[in-house]
């Protein structure tokens, strides 16, 4: 029967119902792995860490595996991870403590360390291995892991009067394990109490000068690596080298030692190899295949077989720092921020992900382009005709102009107005601190000029300057949004979080090049309600327009609304704040959000607000705010960092992307920007297979589509309304029952019933 089912459906279904499509409700992690520190093997894998997030290749094919908080892992950024080769097991160690092992039969939690109450730091330097544990060097002492059992075992403070000791790293050698500190070599016999510290001494006599950087014991001898130079203590206790230089770690695999650090790889009883890879952080040996594995920083994983070097790296942004966001179309650009201070600075990169694949343009690929290296890039602005036209500022140099996807030209007070901090000459170029920019639709160029005497510069479409002279926001130090509006298009919005903070608010008349007709205010403190209330942020963060023209602003007292912003210049105008009933018989109610710092507002294409907080996660609320539909935090989802810089949304598609404190993390959404006419209308899955559990889509439709599910008889099996131009069905019929095998059709039509479509759905079961 379902062999006939199928058949019918491939002479009934659109090819376009076909495709691969992304599940409803699913996340997807865009972690960079431009920085492999770490790689340990098991049989048939390189297991590496990356900028804190962890991929592994397979030996034989090549093929690359990504483990986040997705596929299961219970924390994010990753300090330290190694193969247990005895119980064919991966043990992670995360930065806030967290215990992970990878089985064959799936993933294992310790999360005691993770719980446990400290002011020292929880991260670990290195594991070792011996016997039923692992030995985690910490910046305390020693951890002991009971592998078998897994759980925590036993703390060693192994100091004087059991004070804390950083520990480097530890090794085992003829029953006594060794504990390895900058400054010392702490030792105890294996067969004693370890708890107590006056079981541990420390080691006299030990060769060569400077700070001591690691340990490990080899073919009965023990090695130690100090000051760069690698030092040997054979069996009878006496010293010998040095026999390397210039490393910086001691790694041994695959039944060979080796020292290694960025600039050469030594190897016993081979000596000095040079396999012409550069930077190498951490190696392995396969000694089956004769295969050396190295991590090598931005190259990624290298296998070099002694002639040929390949690399592996996933695809994936520049960097986990990603602060501001915007989209075109379905491509997305992403910028990682910068400094605050003239003391600070981040490479700059333009991060591009389109067709499921990250292209990056770093900063310092500009130079020799401009004048001065790409630092600190802030926001995008995007031509809104042609998405591979688009401006990025920066803070500290200028304005940079990419078209067709590559550096096109660079802007500053030498070829523009664009006006640097006359009083503040920064190392060998004048300051320039350029924020917020955005593009309107006639594609005139907007750009905040802090600290400048006329802090609005436009780049007309014409290819001239402009720009604005308002004594209110002269000389600020951060200005940062610029807001166009689509309903009042000779408006613009800037927001100031930085003394005084405030709206302010500007309509051109429609002559961008004469202030002379221009109507402005500035908000500082915000009328609300009807008893002459007014609110005064403290920081104000964020500001979007929804699709009926309001204007959402993001405080840390939770949001603040702007309705019939046409009015907005009248000295009576008074804003809103959505208040959320107790239902508690008492007729009060509570604002909305408060007490959160809104850092991020998006509006999806059902117009619902998607907030990011700065500690509390993601909200999404309802149109007027008034019911929350999810709120997504570190604990009951995938989400990365409960602290949220910047959202936005693939309008096409739905998909939610957020970059966190930790990085870049996305989610299918249940609503995309709706069409005029229904396009391309289908479902997906489709056919939907017996063990699927999840959300049928229907996608192409136009706002607010009626959706009546019906078998091959027309029986109504479910109905809905779409979200934008999406509508959902979870496979079951009126009364919660999964449906039974067959044909079944989407029927969907406009408000008014003048527009329709049909889309056929195959449910095997």
């Amino acid at each position: 029967m379902k062999s006939y089912y199928l058949f019918i459906l491939s002479l009934i279904l659109p090819v376009s119902a076909l495709f691969s499509q992304v599940e409803m409700g699913k996340w997807k992690t865009h972690l960079a792995y431009t920085e492999v520190s770490q790689v340990t093997q098991s049989g048939n894998k390189i297991y590496a860490l990356s900028s804190g997030s962890l991929f592994s290749v397979d030996k034989t094919f090549g093929e690359l595996e990504l483990y986040s908080k997705v596929t299961g892992l219970n924390g994010n950024l990753i300090f330290c991870m190694k193969y247990d080769d005895l119980r064919q097991q991966l043990l992670i160690l995360y930065e806030d403590g967290n215990i992970d092992i990878i089985t064959s039969g799936g993933i294992i939690n310790i999360p005691d360390y993770y719980n446990k109450q400290q002011t020292t730091s929880k991260e670990t330097n290195s594991i070792f291995f011996y016997g039923d544990y692992a030995y985690l060097s910490t910046k305390f002492g020693v951890l002991a892991v009971n592998m078998p059992k897994k759980e925590i075992a036993d703390v060693y403070y192994i100091g004087n009067n059991s004070s804390e000791v950083v520990v480097l790293e530890t090794t085992v050698l003829d029953g006594m394990i060794y504990a390895l500190s900058e400054s010392a070599i702490y030792q105890a016999s294996l067969s004693s109490n370890l708890v107590n510290y006056e079981n541990w001494s420390q080691t006299n006599a030990l060769p060569g000068a400077g700070n001591f950087q690691s340990i490990a014991a080899f073919n009965d001898e023990l090695y130690l690596l100090r000051g760069g130079a690698l030092y040997r203590r054979n069996n009878e206790g006496s010293w010998s080298g040095p026999h390397s230089y210039n490393k910086t770690k001691i790694k041994i695999s695959g039944g060979n030692l080796f020292a290694c650090s960025e600039s050469g790889i030594y190897q016993q009883g081979t000596g000095e190899i040079s396999p012409g890879i550069a930077n190498v952080q951490d190696i392995e040996y396969d000694a089956d295949n004769n295969t050396y594995w190295f991590a090598a920083k931005d190259k990624g994983v290298v296998a070099y077989n002694g002639s040929d070097a390949t690399e592996y790296k996933p695809s994936g942004p520049a960097t986990n720092h990603a602060m501001n966001m915007t989209f075109s179309g379905q491509k997305l650009f992403v910028v990682p921020g910068g400094r605050l201070s003239a003391s600070e600075s981040r490479l700059g990169a333009v991060m591009i992900y389109e067709n499921n694949t990250w292209r990056n343009i770093l900063g310092n690929e500009l130079v020799g382009s401009t004048e001065y290296t790409g630092l600190d890039f802030t926001e995008v602005a995007v031509n809104p005709i042609d998405n591979k036209h688009f401006f990025v500022t920066s803070i500290g140099s200028g304005l940079y102009e990419f078209k067709d996807d590559s550096f096109h030209a660079f802007y500053n007070h030498k070829n523009s107005p664009i006006e640097y901090v006359s009083n503040h000459a920064h190392d060998y170029f004048l300051y320039t601190w350029l924020y917020g920019t955005t593009m309107d639709e006639e594609g005139n160029l907007w750009v905040l000029n802090c600290m400048a005497n006329k802090s609005v510069k436009i780049l007309l479409n014409t290819g001239e300057w402009a720009e604005w002279d308002y004594f209110n926001i002269k000389d600020m130090r951060n200005l940062n949004k610029i807001l166009a509006p689509k309903t009042n298009k000779n408006q613009k919005w800037i927001t100031s979080d930085w003394s005084p903070r405030g709206v302010f608010i500007v309509d051109d008349g429609g002559t961008i090049s004469d202030q002379r007709d221009d109507r402005s205010t500035w908000f500082v403190s915000f009328p609300y309600g009807s008893e002459g209330e007014a609110l005064i942020p403290g920081n104000i963060h964020s500001i979007a327009e929804d699709k009926n023209g309001v204007i959402w602003l993001g405080t840390d007292q939770g949001p603040l609304l702007f309705y019939n912003t046409s009015n907005v210049f009248n000295s009576d105008y008074s804003c809103s704040r959505i208040i959320i009933p107790r239902n508690d018989g008492t007729g009060n109610g509570d604002y909305l959000l408060e007490n959160e710092h809104i850092r991020a507002i998006a509006i999806d294409g059902a117009n619902r607000k998607w907030l990011g907080t700065s500690s509390s996660g993601v909200y999404l609320m309802s149109e007027d705010g008034q019911e929350t539909i999810r709120h997504f935090t570190t604990l009951n989802s995938p989400l990365l960092s409960n602290e949220i810089f910047s959202i936005a949304i693939n309008s096409v598609t739905g998909e939610v992307f957020f970059a966190t404190a930790n990085g870049l993390v996305s989610y299918q959404g249940d609503a995309a920007d709706a069409n005029d006419v229904f396009q391309n209308v289908y479902a997906y899955p489709n056919p939907v297979r017996e063990n699927y559990n999840g959300i049928i889509t229907i996608t192409g439709l136009v706002e607010s589509t009626q959706v009546k599910i019906t078998d091959l008889h027309g029986n109504l099996i479910c109905e809905t309304v779409s979200n934008g131009s999406i509508a959902t069905w979870d496979g079951k019929d009126v009364r919660g029952r999964k449906v039974n095998t067959g044909i079944y059709f989407a029927i969907c039509a406009n408000k008014d019933g003048t527009q329709n479509a049909i889309t056929k759905i195959m449910v095997i079961n």
